[in-house]
């Protein structure tokens, strides 16, 4: 996977639930083995060389328009498998990871993705196995007969299924949502299953009791009903009803018709120059509890009155 591959346009790849198919034209082998030599013995190339060779023979256009076509599918991980358990883990401590998986996509795995294909890492398993048994004729384990690309020609080891994986290799390089997906993952399978890690982690002794107390149960008393006065959802309900809801509530007349008896206590005591004292009953009716409210207003408007006559001293000495 060190060298990446250029997919030529007469190669079609699709995802399937067993894995990646890929079709092949069966020219692209026949070509490129004319171009190692007629007559020449042929040799067993490695799989690097022999998807390299293939290759340019189909960027030369050896392979003709409506040739025979090979499917060769290459295996997804397997269910539950170590790869994909790993991206789980990996996950579950990376809560910033996971909020840009449910916003971005597979994109936002990055490096959390595996750099090896399924394919790959199977046929090294079976590879593996086969040299534990000791090669000869014996059976090979269920890893390499999982881990072994099959094609639509029949062939063991053709030159199809090492193309495949080189053009395979290249298309999951370069694109997270198909490693993600050959991993047996979707983004919100893979979050979800983060989420349900997460509350295994931190399990609630009674989840119905919890959710009781927060919505609130049948038995919980109506919010507002301690409270004094009328329901505020009765009284919005009734003004509604009403056609009223946009009028001001009998509060509000009530501090207007304070203030107006205020203004005209105020009018009455006024003397040229001179500002009342502070009459505290007033505002003991309308500020209940709030002590010292007839003094300070008094002091506020002192100040007021001694600011206005400066200006308009001020003004009277300006030059006209």
């Amino acid at each position: 996977m060190s060298r990446r591959l250029d997919i030529p346009r007469n190669i079609h790849m699709e995802r399937v639930p067993e894995g990646l198919r890929i079709d092949i034209p069966a020219e692209e082998e026949t070509a490129a083995q004319g171009g190692r030599g007629r007559g020449r013995p042929r040799k067993n190339t490695g799989g690097a060389a022999r998807a390299e060779a293939l290759k340019d023979a189909a960027d030369s256009g050896a392979v003709g328009v409506g040739a025979p076509v090979f499917s060769v599918l290459l295996p997804r991980e397997l269910s539950g498998g170590p790869e994909s358990r790993g991206l789980l883990q990996r996950l579950e401590s990376r809560p910033l990871v996971l909020a840009g998986l449910l916003e971005e996509g597979a994109a936002a795995l990055g490096a959390l993705l595996p750099e090896q294909p399924p394919w790959r890492r199977l046929q090294d398993l079976g590879a593996a196995g086969e040299e534990a048994e000791g090669g000869g004729g014996r059976t090979h384990g269920a890893a390499e007969s999982a881990a072994r690309p099959v094609c639509s020609c029949g062939a063991y080891g053709c030159g199809h299924a090492e193309l495949a994986m080189a053009y395979g290799d290249a298309a999951w390089a370069s694109d997270a949502g198909l490693r993600l997906a050959l991993l047996g993952w979707t983004p919100e399978a893979l979050a979800a299953a983060v989420l349900d890690r997460w509350a295994a982690l931190q399990p609630l002794p009674d989840p119905e009791e919890a959710l009781r107390q927060v919505a609130g149960g049948p038995e919980a008393p109506p919010r507002g009903a301690a409270g004094e006065g009328p329901n505020i959802a009765e009284w919005l309900a009734e003004m509604a009803g009403q056609g009223r809801l946009h009028l001001p509530g009998p509060q509000f007349h009530d501090v207007k018709a304070d203030l107006q008896h205020l203004q005209r206590a105020r009018r009455s005591s006024v003397e040229q120059g001179r500002e009342p004292g502070p009459d505290s009953a007033p505002w003991a009716a309308l500020l209940p509890g709030v002590s010292g409210a007839a003094r300070g207003l008094s002091l506020v408007a002192a100040r007021v009155m001694e600011r206005a006559a400066e200006l308009a001293a001020a003004g009277r000495k300006k030059p006209r």
